[in-house]
């Protein structure tokens, strides 16, 4: 069982489609918030094995995992959590779009660039996914980030 002070390691996708960034959104008591589709890696689970995992499970489709995008580390300033999060650039291969069974899971939708400037993505990373919208922006790594509430 991990502890507290475990580094969890946390893969994405990154989907874009007619320059639309793929998103799903997690609803938290009253709070909804946007993230790259993914989720954890488990014990012994390669990263591409993870994404396609949890494309599966999160938007019941599968996909096509091709280069890293973006890394950045999540830690939060009181010491309660620390996320590596590793992000790919992935292709849609088949199924429908649809929403998975987990409780937080609350939407999808795919943003344009004027659109992701303002929702609250976790980890705040709006500026660079713009980017690789405007730019189509290969491996950047973020170093250190926290949303500070």
């Amino acid at each position: 069982m991990p502890s507290e002070k475990d580094v969890r390691v946390r893969v994405g996708g990154i989907i874009i489609n007619d320059n639309r960034l793929l998103l799903i959104s997690h609803k938290k008591d009253e709070d909804v918030y946007w993230l790259l589709p993914g989720g954890g890696v488990d014990f012994g689970e390669s990263l591409e094995d993870a994404l396609k995992r949890e494309f599966r499970e999160e938007l019941n489709i599968t996909i096509h995992v091709h280069d890293i995008a973006l890394v950045c580390d999540s830690i939060d300033p009181s010491g309660g959590r620390h996320i590596v999060n590793i992000c790919f650039n992935c292709s849609h291969d088949n199924g429908e779009y649809a929403i998975g069974d987990e409780e937080r899971l609350y939407d999808y939708a795919f943003f344009s660039r004027d659109e992701l400037s303002s929702i609250k993505i976790y980890p705040p990373m709006n500026n660079e996914l713009i980017s690789m919208l405007d730019a189509h922006t290969e491996r950047i790594y973020l170093g250190r980030i926290w949303l500070n509430r």
